[in-house]
């Protein structure tokens, strides 16, 4: 015990009501006052890549140039049949999901609109319209709105009308300008902005009536004999949402009669359900950009096939902003209510018949919900199945319930505490700029936070109280609490300063994920080291001797002599026979961390033959760790292979995959941006000039561009200058989606950007895609320095979209795992060095932990991937690194609580006898330990096995539903392969490989100290 280890744990003891009280009040204003993780978590992995990769800079350059109304992911409605043409009942079922997406487009821009000419939306997140936009943006001259006069009242007639031949002006109020007043730029730009959204809520409107038209005209005789609601027969909101924004903007006052009139036809109470459009609760859809479907008259061709439909949702958020688990949910209910309201007009052979069409929702925002679903799932599984599995660790070790609850309660309100002071931390780092304060946190870190700390926090206070359990044999309770806080001081700071620092090591990662997650851990394990140093023997020093209830206090003169030397005891702290007197102390009986008989004979046998007990403890963990040093770099980065096979948004990239292609939704982005304006003609011909040398690329399917949107009409392709192909490619090139994608709306890159989207045969996560992209950048990059050379005019290229993010990503991340290594291993290293005092030893404890992570990784690997057979693809690409971080720290804990117990031995022992006595010690202990720590870590897999066996024991109605939403893929192989690593320091490396060491390090040290030594 050194000084400062006393005067510490004199005062904890005490101050101990001072001290718990204090706890206490500040878990409860932690958990009152701080913000939830919740409400200040992030989510995603590109977008936390560096700013200076390609991907990212070319994601800036698209959010600069198409202000507004950049797509960022997807949501795609897929429908489709595996064998048999689409049917009358598939068509039903598709203008039904279809009408409703549409009339929600329109809700959605109209209140856009609504928004931002009110000034409700902030000025950096308002769309700027595109100059070319359909003419339904233009104002005009009486600053009216204008239906066509063809527009339907009567629904027998609407049935048949298409609204192709209808025209719609609109525009907002201009009385500022007939003041006399003129705007100011910004005022002009919201004015624009919110004319463009309203064309496009009148065309969304218009496209879900013609769509509502037809469903009508298909269903005939069917129509289910019941009361009529807004949605169902007929799509009666859209009628009297058209028009109430007709209304809104002064149209024609028949067109606005007619549509209101027809909505009551439709439903006499559609009036009462309606609401104001500022007042529906459309908050998860506010993302939403557009809808195009295959009943688009001119790109819908490119999303039908004979037995395949889809429908595309843009969005403007990230594929994993949190709002898209909200989107997903609500999107999923409009499908559900389309498929059960199917069931009422189809016969029950129809019924038997619709069955075999696969509904599915998936994109990369549908796949980023459901990965944040399934996120949230893990995280409730791992911290219940954490509670439940250290309780019954806790009462079988114990089997004294307060001993149970002590730590327990220490360790819940650390969690309270430093959650509390992450989320504050974090939210003070996003709010008080001149903090200069850079922290995040992510919806999969707390999980970390959890589980280490639960767990870590579990092994500090068994190590104090079994030392608490050993000075209670020979002092009064109130010196043996001082006495056991001030021995295990040394090694709890010891132990958890190697995983603190080993874990803020990762600050130095490039990645936001690794450079956040780390100093966040050891953030919350500062605090939990605190509490367990602090609140937890101050319980234990107000409960008293009681905390060992109900089992029997004996004298220590009556415990088990258990011989380890001819004239040495286990349980003497002398050498020499005989007991102590125990001097008023107390002891339990029966403990199972006490130097039992089985700790005695295993530190016997494992140090009779030290070199024997060494060389084959290496030997046995060669093999395994070979094969995870070979498979080290297979990981996977897809990121829906992270979900359940039955996932829905898994199923539906399946579905895609088969009828469509993946790589229409993830093309390679090829921009090439110019110094300075050209002129229309350079831009077609630097244009042309690429789109023909990436058609001369193989594995290259087809270029989208500007002069070929769909990239149907490649450079050989011959046509004439009045043929239908020629008439469509103008068409094509003049729509509105056209004009919104590949034309910058940012004046000042009109001019100056060229955009190109190649569709590539191979998988946008695969390396084939990777090496793809590698050549398509090169043959970019010569073509541009050719036309630099021609033109003097330097353009500048940029790569974005999926592919180029995954390896962008790849790079990043490997490039940070080797750097963070040698970082954890250095400093992991210097705190062993200042702890034990002993280079030699402190490097062998470094070359042990590398050997089991390697092990570990080795047998992690071959685990999964005799589990998934053919479509294992790898193992999650943040394994790797969190496994070697983790491991490395949390692994040192038992090789430190072991190494300095032998230290203190050694002072009053011999050496053999300090290394048996410290194994049969800390034994049980450091077992007990291992245990919860693994059993912790192992409680993130709850949610892969926990909900099959609940199905299996208690089957639902839906077993598919009971599952597909609660797996992570990457949480369960980190949670396995934390758990097994665990386990392998604590039985292995830390009873066989250290000891045996130890011993024949000091018999060297001996030999040569003795050769030394004058004759």
């Amino acid at each position: 015990m050194t000084k400062p280890a006393t005067r510490f744990a004199r005062g904890v003891t005490s101050h101990a009501k001072i001290i718990l009280i204090g706890w206490v009040l500040l878990a409860v204003v932690a958990k009152t006052m701080a913000p939830s993780w919740k409400s200040v978590a992030l989510d995603g992995d590109f977008d936390y890549l560096p700013s200076t990769r390609i991907s990212v800079a070319g994601g800036r350059l698209l959010d600069r140039a198409f202000k507004g109304t950049r797509s960022r992911s997807q949501m795609v409605v897929a429908l489709a049949r595996d064998s048999d043409q689409w049917t009358r009942q598939d068509r039903l079922l598709g203008l039904d999901i279809l009408r409703r997406l549409y009339h929600r487009l329109g809700e959605v821009c109209w209140m856009r609109s609504e928004e931002i000419a009110c000034g409700e939306v902030d000025d950096s997140k308002i769309i700027l319209p595109h100059p070319d936009t359909r003419p339904d943006a233009e104002a005009g001259p009486d600053g009216n709105l204008n239906q066509d006069a063809d527009s339907n009242a009567d629904p027998d007639v609407i049935a048949a009308t298409s609204t192709d031949d209808v025209a719609t002006e609109f525009t907002v109020s201009t009385n500022s300008i007939e003041s006399g007043v003129l705007p100011d730029e910004n005022e002009r730009f919201k004015r624009q902005s919110s004319q463009r959204w309203l064309g496009v809520a009148v065309e969304a409107f218009d496209q879900a009536i013609e769509i509502d038209a037809e469903f009508y005209q298909l269903l005939d005789d069917r129509v289910p004999q019941r009361e009529p609601t807004a949605y169902e027969p007929r799509l009666a909101i859209a009628y009297w949402d058209r028009g109430q924004l007709a209304l809104a903007r002064c149209a024609d006052p028949d067109l606005i009669e007619q549509d209101l009139e027809s909505a009551r036809v439709l439903d006499p109470n559609v009036m009462e359900a309606a609401l104001p459009i500022l007042e529906r609760d459309l908050d998860a859809w506010t993302v939403l950009l557009d809808v195009y479907s295959w009943k688009e008259s001119v790109i819908g061709g490119q999303l039908r096939k004979p037995r395949s439909r889809i429908a595309v949702l843009t969005l403007a958020s990230e594929l994993a902003a949190t709002g898209n688990i909200a989107l997903l949910e609500q999107l999923q209910e409009i499908v559900d209510r389309c498929v059960e309201y199917q069931s009422e007009y189809l016969t029950p052979e129809e019924r038997g018949q619709a069955r075999d069409l696969k509904v599915k929702i998936t994109g990369s925002a549908a796949i980023g919900g459901e990965t944040l679903l399934a996120a949230r799932s893990a995280i409730t599984y791992t911290e219940w199945f954490t509670v439940g599995m250290i309780l019954i660790i806790l009462a079988v070790v114990y089997r004294a319930p307060l001993l149970v609850a002590v730590p327990l309660v220490s360790i819940a309100v650390a969690v309270m505490v430093a959650t509390a002071v992450v989320t504050m931390l974090t939210w003070l780092a996003g709010s008080v700029d001149w903090l200069g304060l850079d922290l995040k946190v992510y919806t999969t870190s707390r999980i970390f936070v959890v589980v280490i700390l639960f767990g870590a926090g579990t092994d500090y206070c068994l190590f104090l109280i079994s030392r608490l359990r050993e000075e209670a044999a020979n002092h009064p309770w109130p010196v043996a609490c001082e006495r056991a806080l001030a021995n295990v001081s040394g090694a709890l700071l010891g132990s958890a300063l190697t995983t603190i620092v080993g874990l803020g090591m990762l600050w130095f990662a490039d990645f936001g994920k690794f450079h956040h997650t780390g100093p966040i851990i050891a953030i919350c394990l500062c605090v939990g080291l605190l509490v367990c140093m602090t609140m937890t023997p101050a319980c234990l020093r107000l409960i008293g001797p009681k905390v060992f209830w109900p089992i029997p206090i004996v004298e220590e003169s009556e415990r088990p002599v258990v011989a380890l030397l001819s004239n040495r005891d286990i349980n003497s702290g002398e050498s020499g026979t005989g007991s102590l007197s125990t001097k008023g102390g107390l002891s339990t009986k029966g403990s199972l961390m006490s130097g039992s008989r089985m700790w005695n004979a295993t530190a016997i046998a494992l140090t009779r033959y030290p070199a024997w007990t060494l060389t084959a403890g290496w030997l046995l963990l060669i093999l395994p760790a070979a094969g995870g040093f070979y498979h080290e770099q297979d990981v996977t980065y897809d990121l829906s292979g992270q979900l359940h096979h039955s996932a829905g948004s898994r199923q539906g990239m399946h579905l895609l995959d088969r009828n469509f292609g993946v790589g229409e939704l993830a093309p390679i982005s090829i921009l090439a941006l110019a110094e300075t304006d050209q002129s229309d003609e350079a831009i077609a011909t630097t244009s042309d000039k690429l789109i023909r040398r990436l058609y001369k690329l193989d594995g290259v399917r087809r270029v989208r561009s500007l002069s070929d949107p769909l990239g149907d009409f490649p450079p050989e392709r011959e046509m004439g200058l009045l043929s239908k192909e020629a008439w469509r490619r103008r068409t094509l090139q003049n729509h509105r989606l056209a004009r919104l994608h590949f034309v910058a709306n940012e004046p000042t890159y009109t001019q100056r950007l060229i955009r190109l989207d190649a569709i590539v045969q191979e998988d946008p996560f695969s390396q084939n895609a990777a090496a793809k992209l590698k050549l398509v950048s090169s043959e970019i990059e010569k073509v541009l320095d050719q036309v630099q050379a021609q033109t003097g005019t330097h353009w500048q290229l940029f790569t974005t979209g999926t592919t180029a993010s995954i390896v962008d990503l790849r790079e990043v991340t490997l490039r940070d795992t080797r750097r963070i290594k040698i970082a954890v291993i250095l400093a992991v290293l210097a705190v062993l060095i200042v702890v034990i005092r002993r280079l030699a030893l402190s490097l062998y404890l470094i070359a042990t932990v590398l050997l089991s992570y390697y092990a570990t990784l080795g047998l992690t690997y071959w685990f999964f991937r005799a589990i998934d057979g053919p479509e294992f693809l790898g193992l999650d690409w943040k394994l790797p690194l969190f496994l070697f971080v983790i491991l490395v720290a949390v692994g040192q804990d038992y090789n430190v609580y072991l190494v300095t117990r032998i230290m203190e031995e050694r002072k009053r022992l011999g050496s053999l006898a300090a290394v048996r006595r410290a194994v049969a010690r800390t034994g049980g202990i450091v077992t007990a330990c291992g245990i919860v720590m693994a059993a912790t870590f192992f409680s993130m897999t709850s949610s892969a096995w926990w909900p099959p066996l609940v199905e299996l024991l208690w089957p639902s109605s839906d077993p598919v539903a009971a599952t597909q939403q609660t797996t992570l893929r990457g949480i369960t192989e980190l949670g396995f392969a934390l758990a097994l690593g665990v386990l392998i320091d604590t039985l292995y490396v830390r009873t066989v490989l250290v000891p045996s060491f130890v011993v024949l390090w000091d018999q060297f040290r001996k030999r040569v100290k003795t050769n030394r030594a004058p004759t």
